[in-house]
């Protein structure tokens, strides 16, 4: 069933984003996974893929949802909705371990999120695990990503996006209350991971400061050289090759 253009309908409720769109000949025969408290949607199985495809499904042509743009490769657009508020992209991203950030985007002509609802992805590299990748809503309709694919898939791993249609209530419960900001706040946050970075690295010169002298201090002081700057540089891009979303994940 095609939807009305934008501007047409009426706000659609959580649990019937994707039902006015085809739902491909699946149903509601894939259940959500524990992963993420069991809000991401279960990829279908070779079985369910083959008898999709002999039922007419367009062999796994999917729905035009949302862009996926992994930089240096070819967009795609196309979902296989599994419910009526979650869907599996079609195409497998290949060779993850080298993708560190990807494009997702809402498409221009397929509106089926409301102002309070978020669109979270999540990813999977074996078909039964999944994790949190972020989420774009309309206050923010498109986001730039960072995977740590580098360091937590093997080279070569193949991996999986799904998406989960939830109120923005959910979004913050899950971290991502930065989507009612939109971008601004997202690059506040990065920039002040950054910082704490630099500030963490500093902290290891910290020694205890000689009593009796003329600066007055907490009983601590840094004696720090002169190459502090590059030893950080050198140490934070190490670090960034191996996980370009490093310093958001705690203060070490």
């Amino acid at each position: 069933m095609q939807f009305n253009p934008a501007g047409q309908q009426p706000p659609v409720p959580p649990a019937q984003a994707f039902e006015h769109m085809s739902m491909g000949g699946m149903g509601g025969a894939m259940g959500a996974v524990g992963g993420m408290g069991g809000m991401a949607p279960m990829a279908p199985s070779a079985a369910e893929q083959a008898a999709h495809a002999a039922a007419g499904g367009g062999g796994g042509a999917g729905e035009p949802l949302l862009g996926v743009i992994c930089p240096g490769r070819p967009m795609t657009c196309a979902w296989q909705i599994t419910e009526a508020t979650r869907a599996v992209m079609v195409d497998h991203i290949t060779a993850a371990n080298e993708v560190p950030d990807i494009l997702i985007a809402l498409l221009p002509d397929r509106p089926f999120l409301s102002a309070e609802q978020a669109a979270i992805i999540y990813w999977t590299s074996d078909g039964a695990t999944w994790s949190l990748l972020g989420a774009i809503a309309q206050q923010k309709p498109s986001a730039m990503l960072r995977t740590g694919w580098g360091t937590a898939l093997e080279p070569g791993a193949v991996v999986q996006l799904a998406v989960s249609i939830e109120p923005m209530q959910v979004a913050a419960n899950l971290g991502l209350d930065m989507l009612a900001a939109g971008g601004h706040e997202e690059r506040r946050t990065f920039a002040r991971a950054i910082a704490r970075d630099l500030w963490n690295f500093l902290t290891s010169f910290s020694q205890k400061a000689p009593s009796g002298g003329a600066i007055q201090t907490n009983g601590e002081m840094m004696l720090i050289p002169t190459n502090v700057l590059d030893s950080w540089l050198k140490r934070f891009d190490s670090k960034y090759a191996r996980d370009p979303n490093f310093m958001m994940k705690g203060d070490g």
